[in-house]
């Protein structure tokens, strides 16, 4: 089993790469037309990379989710699916859109020109 130590500096890596993979691809994103749709590929990316679930259901540390839920469906059990990874990932993606076109909006009412 991995010590906390193991587990910390595991995550930091992760999320160096992570946030390395999501400038890169606001990088080749930046000359969309539409910003929103870079916004939102932005946030549905991050949210699909960082998101954290319980790497064993009797362990309470943390394991990006993607992996969870792809280990689960291919290797360990196949019968329930991708679901206990997945369904965070698809929760905050919600919520994340959400978010973003609440504030979007606020922004947009802010910047609304008087007459």
């Amino acid at each position: 089993m991995y010590s906390a130590e193991d587990y910390f500096w595991g995550w930091t890596a992760y999320i160096t790469g992570a946030l390395c993979l999501l400038f890169v691809s606001w990088y080749l994103m930046r000359n969309l037309r539409f910003s929103w749709i870079r916004h939102i590929l932005i946030i549905l990316t991050a949210i699909f990379l960082l998101t954290p679930v319980a790497a064993y259901t009797d362990d309470p540390r943390l394991a990006p989710a993607f992996f969870v839920s792809f280990y689960e469906g291919f290797v360990s059990n196949p019968d329930a699916g991708f679901q206990r990874g997945a369904a965070p990932i698809v929760a905050l993606m919600v919520f994340g859109l959400v978010g973003y076109l609440l504030v979007r909006l606020l922004v947009w009412k802010v910047k609304k020109p008087m007459h």
